[in-house]
């Protein structure tokens, strides 16, 4: 009796300190998806906005795993950030950051070469693919996706 009262003592320590090291972010991007896996062709899990607050998991390249509410899910590294992402007039920030927080451009990029000019990617957040075009694309195309 005493072995599985020690199991059961080590269990409950090992859950209150990975709680512990949860770090929240926020969502940096206008909208974006949990996906079930790290890639963008992967299964929608649940959407996210600007300023949602997620807990971090762990990374895996240019991906994290963050949980938001009951959902755990992918999403791209350079969607989220560690700073509390706010709105409306208490913002204190400038045009061209917030610019580039909602392009989902982190502090590293370099806008300076072509003077902030993002028509190339004002395109592509035009485009969209609902999730059932999707699955008929991969289907059509022999594509093997595992969840």
């Amino acid at each position: 009796m005493k072995f599985n009262k020690k199991i059961l003592l080590a269990a409950v320590a090992m859950l209150i300190s990975a709680a512990a090291f949860a770090e929240t972010y926020y969502v940096s991007v206008k909208s974006s998806h949990l996906k079930a896996k790290p890639a963008g062709s992967s299964k929608n899990l649940t959407n996210v906005s600007y300023g949602d607050a997620v807990t971090w998991v762990k990374a895996d390249g240019s991906w994290t795993l963050v949980k938001k509410g009951n959902v755990e899910g992918w999403i791209s590294t350079n969607a989220i950030t560690k700073r509390k992402v706010v709105s409306g007039s208490k913002v204190t920030t400038d045009a061209k950051e917030i610019a580039l927080a909602g392009k989902g451009f982190g502090d590293g990029i370099d806008t300076e070469h072509d003077g902030g000019n993002y028509t190339a990617v004002n395109a592509v957040e035009k485009n969209s693919v609902s999730d059932s075009s999707n699955e008929s694309f991969k289907a059509k195309g022999g594509l093997k996706v595992t969840e």
